[in-house]
């Protein structure tokens, strides 16, 4: 086969062309340190490293909406917290204007620090999170949730509560309403209420009383009424007399599985009611408290009406106080099991990477060595070109 100068000179530049190629290639990726410089090189390997660039993604929006939930628990932790320590605090005052000792001066001087508190729990309750937004009004999270009113106190929030996706399928709750928070919580002993009838006239004072028999309990209304100040009857809702006994002051009265002690002298006619628990708000309880300790008592009957009313205010701050630690014991429960979430995500984004990095990273040690070789080969190319160059019959005439 005959071979020309011209073929011979094409198939040398050719080889440097194609060596020069490859060591441009090389020396990009070097420079960038990724394997796969387009997707042709390796078509597997790019769709796969899409999908791997897709859930990294994924992943790393999961970690940020932990981020933010973490910090709305947290804050609302804080708040119940705060809001429990009014409560316990509320709760000391009224042991204290229960004592016989205290005098209408001092009871009034109470109630204005429970109106302080009043007003702290208020505030407690229309915390903003840092975005400006009350983190107990629902979705309504642009309005103050809780205001007072001529009429009470309202909330004017909804019970709606946003969710975060904090995982390929896990979503997760930013708060709670105030509507479950500062208003549903039971009165009474938390299964039923025992008040004293605003119009008694004796100086019997009732307790909060239990449930003794729970297979008896049946959540009834029953009056305790007093044919005597020694002998009292117990009607049912029908105003039918169910059973009737002898009053002994401090013993203890049982009917429908319910039992409660009165203390005092009862007068005929006075009338105790049980009843079942109903939820109220917090702030109303507490203004009700206030309301009768403002209230000046001038007689034994009247400083009886007031023991009940505050024997009522204890038993209901017992049952918020249970009620809150419960919530509180919630958001905590909801703050660990969000950190569980993270750490699985922080595990899945270092498993992605690392599967990126097998896909996508260079092998320094490879490269380096490969393009030295490339560099030598290109080296040897255009020495054999310049070789070929003076091979020619003219430079020996």
């Amino acid at each position: 086969m005959r071979i020309s100068t011209s073929q011979m000179y094409t198939n040398s530049v050719t080889s440097m062309l194609n060596q020069q190629s490859k060591l441009a290639a090389t020396q990009e990726q070097l420079s960038t340190g990724k394997r796969v410089l387009s997707p042709s090189e390796d078509p597997v390997g790019a769709v796969r490293s899409l999908e791997l660039n897709r859930a990294q993604d994924q992943t790393t929006q999961y970690l940020r909406n932990a981020d933010l939930l973490d910090s709305r628990l947290r804050l609302e932790e804080s708040i119940v917290e705060s809001t429990i320590n009014v409560v316990q605090r509320v709760r000391e005052l009224t042991i204290q204007a229960n004592n016989d000792s205290q005098s209408n001066e001092s009871r009034l001087s109470i109630a204005s620090e429970m109106r302080q508190q009043l007003d702290n729990l208020l505030g407690y309750a229309n915390t903003k999170d840092s975005s400006g937004h009350f983190i107990f009004a629902g979705y309504q999270e642009n309005s103050a949730p809780f205001s007072k009113t001529a009429n009470g106190y309202i909330y004017n929030g909804d019970d709606g509560q946003r969710e975060l996706q904090i995982g390929p399928s896990r979503r997760m709750a930013d708060g709670d309403p105030g509507s479950d928070v500062y208003m549903g919580i039971f009165n009474g002993n938390g299964q039923f209420i025992a008040s004293a009838a605003t119009t008694n006239t004796g100086t019997g004072i009732i307790d909060a009383g239990s449930v003794a028999d729970v297979t008896a309990f049946n959540r009834d209304n029953v009056t305790i009424r007093f044919s005597s100040d020694t002998q009292y009857d117990l009607i049912d809702d029908s105003g039918a007399v169910i059973d009737s006994g002898d009053y002994l002051d401090g013993g203890d009265i049982r009917v429908a599985g319910m039992s409660v002690g009165i203390e005092g002298q009862p007068a005929a006619g006075d009338e105790f009611n049980l009843g079942p628990s109903r939820r109220q708000d917090l702030f109303s309880m507490l203004e009700s408290l206030t309301v009768s300790l403002e209230t000046e008592r001038k007689n034994p009957t009247e400083r009886a009406a007031q023991h009940n009313e505050i024997n009522t205010a204890l038993s209901g701050f017992d049952q918020a106080l249970d009620h809150l630690i419960q919530k509180q014991s919630n958001i905590g429960a909801r703050m660990e099991s969000l950190q569980r979430q993270v750490d699985i995500n922080e595990g899945a984004t270092l498993q992605i990477a690392e599967s990126l990095s097998l896909i996508n990273d260079l092998d320094y040690a490879e490269a380096i060595s490969r393009f030295s070789q490339q560099q030598a080969a290109l080296q040897a190319a255009q020495q054999a070109f310049a070789k070929t160059q003076g091979l020619s019959l003219f430079n020996y005439l």
